[in-house]
């Protein structure tokens, strides 16, 4: 064995004399640890969320659309389908026409977003319904005149499932004004909930062939909807599929159709990263000062091992050594108990909502003779009515745990960088003067 290894590792694993330097390296180890721990599981829970957000968002929205170059539709939708289901990866593609109108009920008028799709979307798209509720009536698009809106839009109007209301359109610049109806009334057929206001207030479905009749378009299509096997890929799948098209179309991922959202995702979870990161820097500085400690302890030895022949650059290689081993240590730690809190999160809420909920009771219990206290509600920290998670969502990305333990690790060796040079300046002359 190397003697620098040998003697960090001797200064590592001591536990003589010096309690209080044994103290502080332990407390160095536990705030590495604590970092790595802390790291882990906050980028688990945000990956979690934010795959879950994405998820609730694009089962309802295309993963990629395609829609013809300017203002205009698409006439060869049925082929341009064709060429794309070929694409490896692709797992849906169909029609859809989309534009603005307004929705009449009595005396109550709305502005909307009118999307007109397949009639059976539920069957050849079940994703959409992932996420999707309908309490009253059915998603009924295959009769004529049918309509589905949003349970905030039928507030709003004061309209319920049976109800017949009136859309209207602006015309389009290429529409021929014989086929632009002038008012059509449509039945509710039902009304839905998606948990995002956009949809529930703004959004009417209707089948496409009643769309394009509204919009006085003939058989076009104002776009093709696309959904691929893994929507973070979707900028890979959109070369693919401009090349099966021969770059016909133009073409936009989710990412661009929904920038705002997108940015946001990523800036939350660089903004969060930076600063658990300085909790790490804070703990690789606390190495630092525990190894000029040991330097301060141990000028004596120092200072023998070198008069015996050992170099300024292995003494400093022995405290980079140790401060390696300090930060490997908590590193370690931090990974197991942040990989086993991750992903027994779930459990641990539920505990932790368990407790609440079990302490509310007995509170209740005891003083509801003394006075009329309400009977407690159960507690739940994430209510699946509000944020629509039945399980609380984790996802632990192996490439981002690597990233925090190989930080860690170097970040802290880094540190020990101060008090291994401070050692290897140590003069022999000087220490055995001192003593």
């Amino acid at each position: 064995m190397r003697p620098e290894l040998f003697l960090s590792l001797r200064y590592f694993l001591a536990r003589k004399r010096r309690s209080s330097i044994s103290l502080v390296s332990t407390i160095s180890v536990l705030c590495v640890s604590l970092a790595v721990l802390v790291l882990i599981v906050v980028f688990s829970v945000l990956n979690g969320f934010h795959e879950d957000m994405k998820s609730k968002i694009l089962s309802k929205e295309s993963h990629i659309i395609l829609t013809a170059p300017g203002e205009g539709a698409i006439a060869d939708y049925r082929e341009a389908i064709k060429k794309v289901m070929r694409v490896p990866g692709v797992a849906l593609a169909l029609p859809q026409y989309e534009g603005q109108g307004l929705i009449r009920w009595r005396n109550s008028v709305r502005g909307v977003k009118i999307r007109g799709v397949v009639p059976d979307l539920l069957k050849r798209d079940p994703d959409f319904m992932t996420r999707f509720a309908v309490p009253q009536g059915k998603f009924d698009l295959e009769s004529r005149n049918n309509i589905v809106i949003g349970e905030v839009l039928s507030q709003l109007l004061g309209v319920r499932v049976g109800d017949r209301v009136s859309l209207f359109v602006p015309p389009s610049q290429d529409a021929d004004p014989l086929m632009i109806p002038l008012n059509i009334e449509y039945k509710i057929a039902g009304i839905f909930s998606s948990g995002f206001s956009e949809y529930d207030e703004f959004f009417v479905f209707m089948s496409l062939e009643d769309a394009q009749l509204l919009f006085g378009v003939g058989d076009v299509a104002w776009a093709i909807g696309i959904k691929v096997d893994d929507f973070n890929r979707a900028r890979e799948y959109r070369e693919k599929i401009n090349q099966a098209t021969e770059y016909a179309y133009m073409s936009l991922t989710w990412m661009q159709l929904r920038r705002n959202l997108y940015q946001a995702l990523v800036t939350e979870k660089t903004l969060i990263g930076v600063v658990l990161f300085f909790v790490i820097a804070m703990a690789a500085f606390s190495i630092a000062s525990t190894l000029i400690m040991v330097v301060m302890e141990k000028e004596r030895e120092i200072g023998i091992v070198k008069s015996i022949g050992m170099t300024p650059d292995a003494v400093m290689r022995t405290f980079l050594i140790q401060g390696f081993m300090v930060g490997l240590a908590g590193t370690a730690i931090g990974l197991l108990s942040g990989l086993l809190i991750a992903s027994s999160m779930d459990s641990i809420l539920r505990g932790i909502e368990g407790v609440v909920n079990a302490f509310s009771s007995s509170f209740h219990t005891l003083f509801s003779g003394l006075a009329n206290l309400p009977e407690p509600r159960p507690w739940k920290l994430f209510p699946e009515d509000v944020y629509y998670v039945s399980t609380f969502p984790v996802r632990i990305d192996a490439m981002e745990v690597f990233a925090i333990c190989l930080g860690s690790v170097l970040l802290t060796t880094l540190c020990s960088l101060i008090p291994a040079r401070q050692a290897a300046r140590l003069k022999v002359t000087v220490v055995l003067h001192k003593e």
